[in-house]
């Protein structure tokens, strides 16, 4: 929490880079789909970057969750600013228990915070509990196919590096460092826990269907060949799953 209520405006300002839309949004919104009329929970909402979008693509219900105080109160200043009708609330997303169930809950870099088994399994109950039966999961995180090595500079160009801090275990930190686009570097820690352990946390927490999926470059940029190398070592992957 403290680390985000320190960075909050230089990550606000991260969602610009390029590769939020062309990659990142493009698959969110793909998986998505059609969302009109559906109710929505965004853990681990941040600045409300996403909650925004989505209840402009048609939610009638959103509400943001997030355990830093500046993260939501950015949120909360664009919803002064713009007023959309979305709701943010601060708290561990690992903790969230709606009064009332939603149709979809996203996690856009949620589960990439959970050192421990324990941690993760925690974060799928809580995204299941705020689920109605019939429910859907749509979730962005660090690639835990791809880990990352002790050498810097592979995805430089596209605004960020990831760096494994000591030896490749069940949770190891992993090091973004992002530059913004005025030049700014501010850095945060994800954790590499196995496939294996995904796996196993969403299945026990009540998930079916788990899907990863990769990114997928929106079309308007795929002939650009800029973006050749996030797509040959990704960094980032997306998952999808059900309640039964």
């Amino acid at each position: 929490m403290e680390v985000y209520d320190a960075i909050a405006s230089e990550y606000r300002e991260s969602k610009q880079l390029p590769f939020r839309g062309a990659l990142e949004g493009y698959t969110l919104f793909q998986l998505l789909g059609d969302i009109g009329g559906a109710a929505v929970y965004d853990l681990a909402c941040g600045d409300g970057f996403y909650t925004r979008r989505i209840k402009q693509a048609g939610a009638t219900a959103v509400t943001g969750v997030d355990i830093s105080a500046e993260m939501v109160e950015l949120a909360r200043e664009a919803e002064r600013r713009e007023p959309l009708g979305c709701r943010y609330v601060c708290q561990d997303a690992a903790e969230f228990a709606p009064e009332e169930p939603a149709d979809i809950v996203t996690a856009v870099y949620l589960f990439n915070y959970a050192s421990t088994p324990a941690q993760l399994l925690r974060m799928c109950q809580a995204a299941r509990g705020a689920l109605r039966p019939g429910g859907r999961l749509v979730a962005v995180n660090d690639n835990c196919f791809n880990p990352p090595t002790a050498r810097a500079g592979v995805w430089a160009k596209y605004g960020f590096d990831r760096t494994l801090v000591g030896a490749l275990r069940e949770g190891a930190p992993i090091r973004y460092r992002f530059t913004t686009q005025r030049g700014e570097d501010f850095t945060f820690d994800n954790y590499y826990l196995e496939p294996e352990t995904y796996h196993h946390a969403l299945s026990d927490a009540g998930f079916v269907n788990v899907e990863w999926v990769d990114l997928q470059l929106a079309p308007d940029s795929r002939s650009d060949p800029f973006w050749d190398d996030f797509l040959a070592s990704p960094p980032l992957i997306a998952l999808s799953a059900d309640v039964a």
